[in-house]
């Protein structure tokens, strides 16, 4: 049921519940972690309520499913942030002062998205959802819908709104017209408004399964069994990540994670910016997120190594055991919050050269606590 979205069957159940029982709330929060399939779900169940076949299962076929293949069906609007256009006004169109490139770029990842709901939108300098956007919903909203059935409304990574914006919704939940659902979607609930998670049913996703996505990535980008299997461990429970992993040379870009970390603890000021000036020449905010997601994910099973777990790198356990029998002191809750921060700062289009180097000086201090040593 729902094939296009990957397991979260707790939550599917509990979705097709209120469909069978016409008890859909007017706003639905989705909450969890980043890449477990939000937008997914939120796009899939837009997909079945307005599908022509009437059915639980959306047909793909219809007029209706094919319009949101590209998410442009009239009655369905996806929300995301978006770039400031020059000499923009909060009361203008969200798109109309946009220039063309900016628009063009938009069209794309939402066809992007359309085609693949785990797509990671990117859009350059859209660090914001816009008051207009939220204006605009609150304008749409009031209208009937084109094709019958309830309007929806999708605001992905709501956690984006800025205060105006956030407060121009409150009104829009406060006063719900009747033929409307909202969906908003966010991996960190505790940014917004207490008074908008009041006014939404709040359904937690749940990580996916290592089994979910290595199935998934075998089905969807006949990807290798092997290697789907080694993906699918460092997604950490993230489709998303999955396939952004799948555009890399992944044992070679683990191999340079611990070259970067070895690097930096040496200390050799020309080795450290000559290794920050590599990673960050190639310009990409992707590529940069996926290695210092891969550093983080190295240093979390440096932690869980010293704790008696399980590791997710098994086969780069003598290089995490080298590391901590050298570093018996280093505070790796402070490293992971560095590297965390890190990841957030290119995220928000922070200069990468800069980001990077303050993360060597960050690793060096939380890890060599009393003396330099070398990994």
């Amino acid at each position: 049921m729902w094939h296009r979205v990957i397991g979260q069957q707790r939550v599917k159940n509990i979705l097709l519940s209120a469909l069978r029982t016409n008890r859909l709330p007017h706003a639905y929060l989705f909450a969890g972690n980043e890449g477990v399939g939000k937008d997914a779900m939120a796009l899939e169940l837009a997909r079945v309520l307005h599908c022509e076949k009437k059915n639980e299962e959306a047909c793909g076929e219809c007029a209706s499913c094919l319009k949101l293949n590209t998410l442009q069906h009239p009655d369905v609007k996806f929300i995301t942030a978006l770039p400031l256009g020059k000499s923009e006004k909060s009361d203008d169109p969200p798109m109309e002062k946009l220039a063309a490139a900016d628009v063009e770029s938009v069209q794309e990842q939402y066809r992007l998205k359309g085609e693949n709901p785990y797509h990671r939108i990117a859009i350059a300098r859209a660090n914001i959802i816009k008051i207009n956007s939220i204006r605009d919903v609150r304008r749409e909203s009031a209208m009937s819908s084109l094709y019958g059935g309830k309007k929806v409304f999708i605001i992905s990574n709501a956690d984006e709104m800025g205060d105006e914006a956030s407060n121009t919704l409150l009104k829009t939940l406060e006063e719900p017209p009747g033929d409307t659902l909202l969906i908003l979607t966010t991996s960190r609930p505790e940014t917004l408004l207490q008074t908008i998670i009041s006014r939404c049913q709040l359904v937690r996703f749940d990580p996916l399964t290592e089994g979910d996505i290595r199935a998934a990535l075998i089905e969807r980008e006949q990807v290798e069994d092997s290697k789907a299997t080694l993906v699918a461990r460092l997604a950490n429970g993230s489709y998303v990540r999955a396939l952004e992993l799948l555009k890399d040379d992944v044992d070679g870009l683990r191999q340079d994670v611990v070259n970067f970390v070895r690097t930096t603890l040496t200390g050799n000021a020309v080795a450290i910016s000559e290794q920050v000036e590599q990673l960050a020449s190639s310009k990409d905010r992707e590529f940069v997120v996926r290695f210092l997601t891969l550093m983080l994910i190295w240093f979390r099973d440096a932690f869980v190594l010293l704790q008696g777990g399980s590791i997710i790198n098994l086969d780069q356990q003598e290089d995490l055991k080298r590391f901590t029998a050298k570093f018996p002191d280093a505070n790796l809750n402070d490293v992971m919050n560095a590297v965390e921060q890190s990841i957030s700062l290119i995220y928000k289009n922070g200069y990468i050269p800069l980001t990077l180097l303050q993360l060597t000086v960050r690793l060096r201090r939380a890890i060599l606590e009393h003396s330099l040593q070398r990994i």
